[in-house]
């Protein structure tokens, strides 16, 4: 998927910049961190990353790379880093102390700090939800709602911090984003079995809709946050407008692939019984449907075509996945 990628980075528009802006990224192997490394890198930027070297990123241009664990504080504090990084990139902090604990040890200046939260940090709703919907409360029982409530935590935590430390910070709050490296079994689930040749079951009757984002759309809204100052103290929403359906789902599958799609017609109650796992909302009271235009509105951010975005998502894991069909 490697190649694959590299051709979509020859299809950015942007221009190559010089190296001026250094980021520090924390996390940054995985899915998102792992495209927004390869964005950043291809456009010039100067990067650092700390990570725990699962997925080593040495081999990119303008990337410094130490292998460290975030919650060792020890280690943190003898990294040879530069005097002063523009922006922090976090895509990694889950537990509440997570942020503080960083900026607290690391020996270096930051312009600004980039959290990367998640837009179900809202209350559900039927309707559409933006950045001034309500949050949820309370920490309810379940490991879902359990993370969701410390990204709540957390994200108050990096506004406590960034006044403490003297930095500016950004939350984006991403929906569902799809893309090449997605770890997630959400499109790349669809598109395996499509490629086996398999039955995928298809509710039916769900109601649920919700919106999605290309993971290298978040990539460039990071990006412009870092290089925009009214972006600074903001919360913004990253979903692109096209509301889907399951059904619409597989019929955008249908139209950027060259397979048969064979389904399986199911209840959403049968889907629950059988424990199926389908990754979008079943129901109108699970609706992920967000509002991202005020980055759109206030930066001039612009989202990716989404068929032109699938399209490149289907040929990259199509390409990642040929050899074990």
């Amino acid at each position: 998927m490697e190649r694959i990628y590299e051709r979509v980075n020859d299809q950015d528009e942007h221009m190559q910049k010089e190296a001026t802006r250094q980021i520090l990224i924390i996390g940054g192997s995985y899915f998102l961190g792992r495209v927004f490394v390869m964005t950043a890198a291809s456009q010039g930027y100067a990067l650092t990353l700390i990570n725990r070297g699962r997925y080593s990123l040495k081999g990119l241009g303008n990337v410094t790379e130490f292998c460290c664990d975030r919650h060792d504080a020890e280690g943190l504090s003898k990294l040879p880093l530069k005097q002063y990084y523009d922006a922090v990139v976090d895509f990694c902090a889950y537990e509440p102390g997570d942020i503080e604990k960083v900026l607290r040890v690391l020996r270096c200046r930051i312009g600004k700090y980039i959290y990367i939260s998640t837009a179900d940090v809202s209350k559900p709703a039927r309707g559409i939800r933006n950045e001034e919907s309500p949050l949820r409360q309370t920490a309810e029982a379940g490991a879902v709602e359990q993370y969701l409530y410390k990204k709540i935590l957390l994200e108050s935590e990096i506004k406590a911090m960034s006044s403490r430390v003297g930095c500016h910070y950004t939350i984006l709050r991403p929906v569902f984003i799809y893309g090449p490296y997605n770890y997630a079994p959400r499109e790349s689930w669809y598109i395996q079995k499509i490629l086996r040749k398999e039955e995928i079951p298809h509710p039916a009757d769900a109601d649920g809709a919700f919106r999605m984002v290309y993971v290298k759309d978040v990539a460039r809204a990071i990006l412009l946050c870092i290089e925009k100052d009214p972006a600074n103290q903001k919360v913004y929403i990253l979903s692109a407008p096209e509301t889907m359906t399951y059904d619409r789902f597989l019929n955008l599958l249908r139209d950027v692939s060259d397979q048969e799609i064979r389904t399986e017609s199911v209840s959403v109650a049968e889907v629950i019984r059988r424990r199926i796992p389908l990754p979008f909302p079943l129901t109108e009271e699970e609706n992920g449907l967000f509002d991202g235009s005020r980055i759109t509105e206030e930066l001039g951010f612009q989202y990716s075509d989404l068929k032109k975005s699938m399209t490149l998502t289907w040929n990259a894991f199509r390409a990642a996945f040929i050899d074990n069909v």
